[in-house]
């Protein structure tokens, strides 16, 4: 299999994981996004993507998601995510995902970007959400 073609394996992981089948009624509206990131793939100088890493991260997740019994009902648990189903939240999802960048960090907790939210220090990920969540507070 050459990297120009889709990995079987990781295709079937990834519709099981959505619950999706071909020809599913609950498969999502097509996007366009498919397209466009195969366009990025074929024509990117400074970026490349490793079909057998990208396995590898899938099952990993795949299998972390199962072991602490994470999903998308159970997402919304916790106290920074939103907690209604209505168009604030996708609204709230949508902007965070726009946002949304490397959090990795090598340098230690306290000296790492914090922001203070509800009496805690939030790092990493949750300092984005948490910035958010104090901005629609204030």
């Amino acid at each position: 299999m050459s990297d120009d073609e889709a990995d079987p394996e990781l295709l079937g992981l990834l519709r099981q994981s959505l619950g999706l089948g071909l020809g599913s009624a609950t498969a999502p509206p097509n996007t366009g996004v498919p397209k466009s990131a195969e366009y990025v793939y074929d024509n990117a100088v400074d970026v490349s993507i490793s079909s057998q890493y990208t396995k590898a991260a899938a099952e990993t997740i795949w299998k972390l998601m199962q072991k602490r019994n994470y999903s998308t009902e159970n997402w919304s648990e916790h106290e920074l995510h939103p907690k209604v189903k209505d168009e604030s939240s996708v609204n709230f999802i949508f902007t965070m995902n726009l946002l949304n960048f490397s959090f990795w960090s090598e340098l230690a907790d306290e000296e790492r970007f914090t922001v203070d939210y509800k009496d805690r220090k939030w790092t990493g990920y949750w300092s984005l959400v948490a910035a958010l969540q104090r901005a629609l507070d204030e």
